[in-house]
């Protein structure tokens, strides 16, 4: 793959308001030489001081809050033109921290309002394309219709429409689960509108699943605008190894490792893992490890300790030791984009049980399973089968190959729609899982 367009000629800006996909487009973009500038709230740069408090050495004796903004980089952007608000930044993630879920629903308005206000004060110089993800780009994309400058957007979760009737639908379900029960404010109403407004705006909408899309026209999006490209970069430059099964779990003894990852709320479907581990409890022996913030209830936690181990939120570092360790990763996820743990651990090898809602990349069968969301007994089943079976990737492009060539179609297929070439090729992947 060439490094730079030949017929560039093309002046692109992007706009990100936080650390989203680790910063994948931008890379792209600049790697492509058509990113003219980036603007976000706060990177912490490529400084002799920077890098040098990056050293493992040194890094690891950081505080938490101070990785976090070291982290903040990557070091194939360290040639690009960056503008960064850093007060503005720091500001939106303490207000961020500090907030409810209906005042972080205007905290996403009235940030993305000001981010976009700041970089008009910037000015957009000669760019002929605007590339900004949800809630973050209203008034550039207002701005740039008045100026001709083309505006695509990257949404990254499901139409809010369908994310809010899926929350109160599981509300309704699982009464006493969460810590904080989700309702819709007045808040997520304006910042619903405000991404609706966004997509209306758009020339093109890029979206990492078909779950996303699929919602997008439901809401009544044109379909011809909508694209899916399923980018899913991992962050590290060293993926962790893959390691070859040559036993299923049953034949090397010690139960089946489960691993989930991800915030542990409704969202995810937590209750669903934990009612199949409820389930397989006696029929076959197993260890569940779950990761992530905690969003359910201490009693809702305490109600299943004996089927499965509660981390709470733990460092990156463990988060490559869960995987190495892991027979099988579950998501039972009722809402996402495209959820990068998935990729993660396709990356790795491991069996992965997931939904559809997930806009999981993974070949059922193949990678894993996709069992229909809220369902507890298809996990179990699949949970069972793959403690019997394992996963036969015999006669099968193996999940590394499949993941590369997934993201190597996916950056053409980006590459196509910056350049107004969107007819050049399907925007369908599935040609891939017969490589």
């Amino acid at each position: 793959m060439t490094n730079v367009l030949e017929t560039s000629g093309k002046k692109l800006i992007v706009a990100q308001l936080g650390a989203r996909k680790h910063y994948q487009e931008p890379l792209l973009f600049h790697r492509w030489g058509i990113l003219d500038k980036f603007y976000t709230d706060f990177y912490s740069g490529h400084s002799f001081v920077a890098n040098l408090l990056r050293y493992s050495s040194i890094y690891n004796r950081l505080p938490s809050f101070l990785k976090k903004s070291l982290d903040r980089y990557d070091p194939g952007l360290k040639n690009a033109k960056i503008i960064h608000f850093p007060k503005f930044g720091y500001q939106y993630v303490q207000s961020l921290k500090k907030a409810s879920p209906e005042q972080a629903s205007q905290i996403f308005v009235s940030g993305g309002q000001e981010f976009c206000q700041r970089i008009l004060q910037r000015g957009l110089g000669k760019a002929d394309t605007i590339y900004g993800f949800n809630s973050a780009c209203l008034e550039l994309f207002e701005y740039a219709k008045h100026k001709g400058i083309r505006c695509i957007l990257d949404q990254t979760l499901a139409d809010y429409s369908l994310v809010h009737q899926l929350l109160l639908s599981e509300e309704e379900r699982w009464q006493e689960w969460s810590l904080t029960p989700f309702t819709v404010s007045k808040a997520d109403l304006a910042l619903m509108q405000r991404e609706h407004r966004e997509q209306d705006l758009a020339d093109y909408i890029i979206c990492g699943s078909d779950f996303v899309k699929d919602s997008l026209i439901a809401r009544g999006v044109d379909a011809n605008k909508v694209r899916v490209v399923p980018l899913g970069r991992l962050k590290d430059e060293k993926p962790i190894e893959s390691k070859p099964t040559i036993q299923t779990p049953q034949e090397r003894g010690g139960g089946l490792r489960i691993l989930f990852i991800g915030s542990v709320g409704l969202r995810k479907g937590i209750p669903y893992l934990l009612e199949a581990l409820r389930l397989i409890k006696g029929k076959i022996p197993f260890t569940c490890q779950i990761a992530g913030a905690l969003e359910i209830k201490p009693e809702r936690i305490n109600e299943y300790s004996d089927v499965c181990n509660f981390l709470g939120r733990i460092p990156r570092s463990q988060v490559k030791d869960l995987y190495n360790w892991a027979d099988v990763f579950v998501l039972p996820s009722i809402c996402e984009g495209s959820a990068m743990v998935t990729y993660e651990a396709l990356s790795v090898g491991l069996p992965i049980i997931t939904t559809y809602n997930s806009g999981s990349i993974i070949r059922d069968g193949i990678d894993g399973f996709i069992v229909p969301s809220r369902n507890v007994e298809a996990i179990a089943d699949r949970l069972v089968n793959i403690y019997v079976s394992g996963i036969n990737l015999k006669g099968e492009v193996s999940n590394q190959e499949y993941l590369q060539s997934t993201l190597r179609y996916s950056e053409n297929t980006l590459r196509q729609i910056i350049m107004g070439d969107v007819e050049a090729k399907s925007n369908n992947i599935n040609f891939i899982a017969n490589a």
